[in-house]
């Protein structure tokens, strides 16, 4: 018999450790660095090749989604870095 129970308050899966729902955060680091090369990718004009940029931009946000399915802050963000590193993969990949 499965021991699970589904929260009778589904906002946990929203909230951080301190009580505050938690949906978007302030972009960090990574998520700067897939912005700029998505950006440079799309404009065609920069004097790094587009494999470069692509790839640099394919590790920045899969960093990123790393970073929140292992140190996310609730639920709802360890699920968001799943999502974007699956849509990520299979897009490039699949």
């Amino acid at each position: 018999m499965s021991s699970f129970r589904p929260p009778k308050d589904f906002s946990q899966f929203f909230k951080d450790h301190e009580g505050r729902m938690v949906i978007a955060q302030f972009p960090n680091g990574p998520l700067w660095i897939w912005l700029c090369a998505t950006i440079l990718e799309a404009l065609k004009i920069s004097f790094i090749p587009p494999f470069w940029i692509s790839t640099i931009g394919l590790i920045a946000i899969l960093y990123w989604a790393g970073l929140e399915i292992f140190q996310g802050v609730n639920g709802f963000r360890r699920c968001l870095g799943l999502l974007v590193a699956i849509m990520v993969l299979l897009n490039r990949f699949g």
